[in-house]
Order: C-alpha cells, then structure tokens, then sequence
C-alpha cells in the first residue's frame, strides 16, 4: 500500500476514534493493523479533520455563499426600481452563470446541483415578474400566462429530471392558477 494512501486511512481511523465514531479498543487494532505493529508510524500520523468533512465544510461554505449572493440579488432586484433593464442584465447574467457552472460540474461531485437548480428556478421567476412589473404592469393576463409559464417550466423539468420538488410546485402552481381563473372568472 502506498503511503499516501495509508495516511489516509491512518487519519480517518485517528478521526473516528477521536470522534468516537467506533469503540477505542477497534480503532486501537486497525492503527496496529495498518502500520503493521510498528508504534513509531503510528505516533508520526497527524489527527486532521476527516476528508469527507473536509468537503463537506467547502460545500457548505459554497452553499451560503450562494444563498448570500442569491438574497442580495433578489433584494437588489426589488428595491431598484429606476433601472429595470439594468437589474434584468444583472439578473439574467447570475442566472446564466449558475445555469453554466450546473452543466460544467459532475453530478456525483457537487451536492450544489439541486440547490442550484432551485435559485435558478426562483431567479427565471423573479426576472419574469420584474419584467412584468416593469413593462406589463396591470396586464393580468399576461401575469397568469408568465406564470403558467414558470409552472409548466418547472414541472417539465421535474419530469424530466426526476426532481420530485419541481413536479410538485410546478403542478401545485399551475393548479392554483387554475383555481384563481375559475375563482374570479
């Protein structure tokens, strides 16, 4: 085995037994196992945090961040309301930016995917509405059609993904539009 790899093992078995993840007396014979009885290699084997929780805490970090990102925008978008087009460029720009660091990554490698999908969805909604709201104002009907729109997006892509959240806001959504147009009607 070669040593990288076995400081790898070595750490993760001085984390759990750090963490108390496994009884002391199995973590005390893997260390013996894996360096083979010889005391010294395993005194020289640093405790670190554990690789998965090493890329837990990046994601995590790339997670608020993006949520940051993504509330600061939205705020942004709402509260400038002298400059439509430019709060759209904006806009448009972010959600073409998550839209392509969603293809360029692996699925198996980000746990970011479904979250960005979501701020993505939530983005192509608030962009529709702020250019309803800056160009359309008043026109209900063409709200309803902007938002069947959104709904119909969303539970395509839920089917097609197989993403059960989208299928169930999409219909949800495009039910209580349906609803509202009986209603009112």
């Amino acid at each position: 085995m070669n040593a990288q790899r076995k400081r790898i093992i070595m750490s993760e078995i001085h984390y759990w037994k750090k963490n108390r993840l496994l009884p002391e007396h199995y973590c005390d014979f893997l260390i013996t196992l894996y360096t083979q009885g010889d005391e010294q290699s395993a005194t020289d084997v640093k405790v670190e945090k554990a690789i998965l929780e090493k890329e837990r805490s990046s994601v995590t970090k790339k997670m608020i961040l993006l949520v940051i990102l993504a509330t600061g925008l939205c705020a942004l978008m709402f509260t400038v309301g002298n400059y439509p087009i430019i709060m759209i460029t904006v806009s448009s720009i972010f959600v073409l930016g998550l839209l392509i660091r969603l293809m360029m990554s692996k699925p198996f490698r980000s746990a970011l995917i479904p979250f960005t999908y979501i701020i993505a969805a939530f983005m192509l909604l608030g962009i529709s509405l702020k250019v309803w709201f800056a160009f359309f104002e008043g026109e209900t009907m063409l709200l309803l059609g902007i938002l069947m729109l959104n709904s119909i997006l969303w539970l395509f892509s839920g089917r097609l993904l197989k993403l059960l959240y989208f299928t169930i806001s999409g219909a949800a959504g495009l039910l209580m539009i349906i609803g509202f147009l009986l209603i009112s009607y």
